[in-house]
């Protein structure tokens, strides 16, 4: 689908994409009765745990039930956006995910304005519960919450929720994913942590003694989900717009001052109070481990909007890879490649690891860096917004695969000297990573360490100075070799870099010389040659050639 096939976008809201989802097979529905509390995201949770990549789709559940036995008038959507990269592409309406970088590109780029459409032409207004009938309605917890963890998470959490706040300041708007967990018909507790853009508005909020208003919003269409998700510095509503080829339509909240994403399905109002702070969490967290529960921000619910029968999609996040993970790989890789290029020139690629969270390691690619710049490079990669958060920095030349750990390990066993070519630095928040300080430690403690910050490792892993060629076969050699491996049908191939030889600026003459004879078979010839280079055995000491007075061979 394209968005000259759609005048609207690519996608209109979240049921068309699973539509295109279903029509690329990418979904698996799932009309048996399923459990939202038990049984829903273990099994997700599997094609995490034991398919390849390739293999991850999204997931559709129309029979939802609960361990109370309760029966719910909608279905759940998990791992819709960030199953795979060939999902995460889907969702931006690429059609491959060669096709990522670009469109991240075009909406820092080319960001497309967002418009307000009456309330008569917002499909989230089909429903709506006002006033009392919040509680009366069974509030917030009427829809198919899921427990993302179950057995270690403290409640039903919404785990995909776009929140809507404004600078109470500038009145500038941002949409970001902060963890969401059920206390009542009509309270929410939510962790926005030291440096997010929700947390900033709420600190202002508080600073001039008001609540912080915002909306919840539940299953937009996906372009702003994955601009929620990342970290921008224009307004997630027109680089929604820019992804999805058409404005986002908003629509003004019945209960506070905002405009919502008129197509999503659920719009959850309230306000942050900012007086006091309530005991929150723990919950299964990106890096792999149970957050820590402590005093976090409490949400009051004051009305509640949505479609008929909606759709609540939720993130599989925790263990990494996951859907979050997945996520936050192509969204960075692609937000920093746009940041970083004009002060990196020879910048190839920046990389993320899922196995970090897509937020604790990073690569980045440089094709043939001048002296210096390697270093440049690192700096202005720790510098950038968001990347102090990551813990590893690595810069590595672009014959390596930064995808690949075994070729990245590669590199920094090879091409590092630990005095001269790692630096470490302190400063980093350390939320939500438990080597910072012990669980139970002070909360400053856990989110500041010792008053100076977690620490930050840049590693310059690419070369120095000229390398000998790599020791494998040359590339002629290594494309006939796979010849012969498809004629005797043995296993497909995956190459992994480096798969064939190349050079890498030094092989002096001498050394080719006798790498062609020795192809030729004509080894025998070197050897005659070196016969007529020898010394003394007093080398391994002095390191000087002295050619042997008389030779006794």
């Amino acid at each position: 689908m394209t968005t000259t096939d759609n005048p609207a976008g690519t996608y209109t809201d979240v049921r068309q994409y699973l539509d295109e989802l279903d029509r690329r097979g990418l979904l698996i529905r799932v009309d048996r009765e399923t459990n939202k509390d038990t049984e829903i995201m273990p099994l997700v949770r599997w094609q995490f745990r034991g398919l390849s990549q390739d293999q991850r789709k999204g997931w559709l559940f129309s029979n939802v039930t609960d361990s109370r036995g309760r029966h719910f008038d909608g279905s759940v959507a998990v791992s819709i956006l960030g199953a795979s990269p060939t999902v995460y592409a889907a969702a931006m309406g690429a059609d491959s995910p060669a096709g990522i970088a670009d469109k991240w590109a075009l909406a820092q780029r080319s960001p497309v304005e967002s418009r307000e459409v009456d309330a008569a032409d917002a499909p989230v207004k089909e429903v709506k519960v006002l006033g009392d009938d919040v509680v009366s309605s069974g509030g917030v917890d009427a829809f198919p919450v899921t427990v993302t963890n179950p057995g270690s998470d403290a409640s039903a959490y919404f785990s995909a929720p776009v929140w809507i706040t404004k600078d109470p300041e500038t009145g500038v708007y941002n949409a970001g994913t902060y963890r969401v967990m059920v206390k009542a018909a009509d309270r929410l507790g939510i962790s926005m942590l030291s440096g997010q853009d929700g947390r900033g508005h709420w600190e202002k909020a508080r600073a001039a003694g008001q609540p912080l208003e915002a909306v919840l919003i539940l299953s937009p269409p996906p372009a702003l989900s994955l601009c929620s998700v990342n970290k921008l510095d224009i307004s997630e509503y027109n680089a929604a717009g820019a992804i999805n080829g058409a404005p986002l339509e908003l629509v003004k909240a019945e209960t506070v001052d905002l405009l919502i994403p008129a197509n999503a399905e659920i719009a959850i109002e309230g306000r942050f109070r900012t007086d006091i702070l309530e005991r929150e969490g723990p919950f299964g967290e990106f890096g792999g481990y149970v957050g820590a529960q402590d005093y976090q921000l409490v949400f009051e619910v004051t009305a509640i909007t949505h479609r008929k029968s909606p759709v609540l999609q939720a993130f599989i996040s925790e263990m990494p890879p996951s859907e979050s993970s997945c996520m936050r790989k192509a969204g960075f890789e692609g937000f920093h490649m746009a940041e970083l290029r004009p002060k990196v020139p020879n910048l190839k690629k920046v990389t993320y690891f899922e196995m970090g969270g897509s937020a604790q390691s990073m690569a980045i690619t440089l094709h043939e860096p001048g002296p210096g710049e390697a270093w440049e490079a690192l700096r202005a990669a720790a510098s950038a917004r968001n990347m102090p958060m990551n813990k590893w920095i690595i810069a590595v030349d672009d014959d390596i695969d930064a995808e690949d750990f075994e070729s990245l390990w590669w590199a920094m066993s090879w091409r590092v000297q630990p005095h001269r070519d790692i630096q470490i630095q302190r400063g980093r928040n350390t939320d939500l990573d438990p080597s910072g300080a012990p669980v139970d430690a002070p909360f400053d403690e856990r989110t500041y360490p010792e008053k100076l910050g977690g620490s930050q490792i840049l590693i310059d892993a690419t070369r120095n100075w000229a390398y000998p060629p790599v020791s494998l076969p040359s590339k002629d050699l290594m494309e006939n070799a796979q010849k012969i491996w498809e004629e005797l049908k043995l296993p497909d191939l995956t190459p992994r870099v480096p798969w064939h030889g190349y050079q890498l600026g030094y092989l002096p003459a001498d050394w080719n010389e006798a790498a062609q004879r020795a192809v030729r078979g004509d080894y025998l010839k070197t050897g005659e040659e070196f016969r007529k280079h020898r010394t003394e055995s007093s080398y391994f000491e002095t390191g000087v050639v002295v050619p042997p007075g008389q030779d006794k061979s």
